[in-house]
């Protein structure tokens, strides 16, 4: 069973967050985090009218000397794109993540997310696109395309 292609754009890929109120420097880094895989399959749907995608993601976590507590949430999202590249369907995700004691880095997964869209004649599999990545607020989004892809 063929899926649609799977895109984790360069600009999506990490998420760097700072103390509230501070400027974004070295000092201020609360979080930053990084997509180190994703993982997907796809297998037919109900009467071969459908496929069934799913997707889980895996991050690296390194916490910074501003992080407020061990405890982090990490958002991210799936989402189905059509051949013209209109959104069909996206979830939101919160992953909860805890850093060990005298820890700075973990390792975590997603649980996996099924997605399902129609598929006819008219429309194979490949005529859609999976895209994934980080939910960033503008700010965050506008620093990664400064700083470039790591």
């Amino acid at each position: 069973m063929s899926c649609p292609s799977l895109t984790l754009p360069a600009d999506l890929a990490d998420l760097t967050r700072y103390r509230p109120g501070s400027p974004p420097d070295l000092s201020s880094v609360a979080l930053d985090a990084r997509v180190t895989g994703v993982d997907a399959s796809c297998r037919r749907g109900r009467r071969d009218q459908s496929v069934d995608a799913t997707i889980s993601m895996r991050f690296q976590i390194d916490r910074g000397p501003a992080a407020p507590s061990r405890a982090v949430q990490l958002p991210w999202f799936i989402a189905l794109l059509d051949a013209d590249n209109n959104v069909i369907n996206r979830q939101s995700f919160v992953l909860p993540a805890q850093f060990g004691v005298n820890t700075t880095r973990a390792a975590v997964g997603s649980r996996p997310v099924e997605i399902s869209f129609p598929v006819n004649q008219q429309r194979r599999a490949q005529d859609y696109r999976i895209m994934v990545g980080f939910q960033l607020t503008e700010e965050e989004l506008a620093q990664n395309r400064r700083r470039g892809p790591r």
